[in-house]
């Protein structure tokens, strides 16, 4: 029999999905004292109509550049086979048409071309059967909307573009919407018309939906690129990718101070840990904009000391999640969440010191060779508990049919969130792996 789990365990497990509302209510009712009649006045003229920002015009500029990490690890037969049981889990639920976040990830770990149940190329079918046309004045353009129904197409603004671009989709390949034929590229126009981020404000439903639209942007983008967003807002790439480091910097302050004074904090989903799998996703597309030219000079050493932290914080996550799995480890529930959060975090880690040392941004030390090798033995320790419990060979039943597993989630889908969680983290692992030993490439 489970034990009774502590109201504190769902907010340590952390990454959740914290939503809420607020509920606007009007004063209705009530009134002033009777007064004469006004005295009558010629009807103003109609306010003249608000001024329509066009579409911004832009040739993509196609990424000619492709990397590896210059010191990878090896891929030892533990390490290969886990990969081979992440893999499995990415061909066994994410090749599915019915879920484009899944696809997505898939394109992520397996390649844009990879080939659906259907038959399908996926890039192909994400723009077939999910994207959409957009007048916007007298033009059109493509966007991917957030869901249809109950199908997640793109949670985070851009996921999708970033997907494509990352995997080498030119802008110019044939594509069609709706059964017309068109180019990516009129996604990117759409994507770039949407897409405006300073400091204090963003157009964005929020600032964690930033780094998918950061790194898509920055792809394609030729140099000195400035345009004017929906709403009048001016914005250069070089301005999008300063803010977005900047505000990495505030948001991770709280860590670098506690990292300085040698102590090790409880997780609190506070500050950069907060946002979706724990800001790596920031990090990762500030690096990369930073990698293709854009941005100021003092970026890179800031984004230097975000790759240095991420090091610690390896230290940082495992110390706030094992004593959970330990005190947790007759609760099947509560330890498949804390499992997930071992692998989101471990796997993300693989993925973003890889993709900063293929940049070369940053010196590559004996420290990051260290902590490199440590992440991947951590991931293959926590493949081999999950697989323990049974959960890889049974995630529809054990994960996403698990009623039990929704205190846990329960803002943001419950037991379904959990199953989306092992399969886009498994997808992320999948591509850590391949670019730690030098398999997979970067392009930018």
């Amino acid at each position: 029999m489970n034990r009774v789990v502590p109201a504190v365990v769902p907010a340590v497990v952390g990454a959740l999905l914290v939503g809420g509302a607020v509920l606007g209510l009007t004063n209705c009712g009530g009134g002033e004292p009777s007064a004469p009649p006004p005295v009558p006045v010629a009807p103003k003229p109609p306010p003249a109509p608000a001024k329509v920002t066009p579409l911004p015009e832009v040739t993509p500029r196609p990424m000619e550049r492709e990397a590896k990490l210059p010191q990878p690890i090896a891929l030892s037969p533990k390490l290969k086979e886990a990969r081979a049981t992440l893999e499995q889990v990415v061909r066994r639920h994410a090749l599915e048409p019915g879920n484009a976040w899944a696809i997505g990830h898939a394109m992520l770990a397996l390649g844009p071309e990879v080939q659906l149940t259907n038959g399908t190329k996926a890039v192909d079918y994400l723009f077939a059967e999910y994207a959409e046309w957009v007048q916007v004045d007298e033009e059109r353009a493509v966007w991917f909307p957030r869901r249809r129904g109950a199908v997640r197409i793109e949670p985070h603004t851009d996921l999708l573009l970033k997907g494509i671009t990352e995997g080498g989709i030119s802008p110019a390949r044939d594509i069609a919407v709706d059964k017309q034929l068109t180019v990516p590229a009129k996604l990117y126009q759409h994507s770039l018309y949407r897409a405006w981020f300073t400091p204090s404000a963003t157009g964005f439903d929020s600032f964690d939906d930033t780094p998918w639209a950061l790194q898509g942007l920055a792809a394609w983008a030729p140099d000195d690129l400035a345009w004017t967003a929906k709403g009048g807002h001016a914005m250069t790439m070089d301005d999008f990718t300063h803010h977005a480091v900047e505000h990495i910097a505030t948001q991770s302050a709280s860590l670098h101070q506690a990292a300085a004074k040698g102590v090790m904090p409880k997780k609190d989903c506070q500050g950069i840990v907060g946002y979706s799998c724990g800001g790596q996703h920031f990090v990762q597309g500030a690096a990369f904009a930073r990698a293709r030219g854009f941005g100021v000079d003092n970026d890179t050493a800031k984004l230097c000391a975000k790759r240095d932290l991420m090091r610690w914080r390896i230290d940082h996550e495992l110390s706030s999640i094992d004593p959970l799995l330990q005190e947790h480890a007759r609760d099947v529930n509560v330890s498949t969440v804390l499992l997930n959060q071992r692998l989101k975090f471990l796997g993300h880690y693989l993925e973003t010191a890889s993709k900063f040392g293929a940049y070369e941004l940053c010196p590559w030390t004996d420290a990051d060779a260290a902590a490199l090798q440590r992440a991947a033995d951590e991931l293959v320790t926590t493949v081999t508990v999950i697989d323990s419990l049974g959960l890889w060979d049974d995630l529809e039943g054990k994960v996403r049919k698990n009623r039990a597993l929704d205190p846990y989630r329960p803002t943001s889908g419950g037991a379904q969130q959990v199953f989306l969680d092992y399969l886009g983290d498994a997808a992320h692992a999948v591509r850590g792996i391949d670019l730690a030993t030098g398999v997979g490439v970067v392009r930018y």
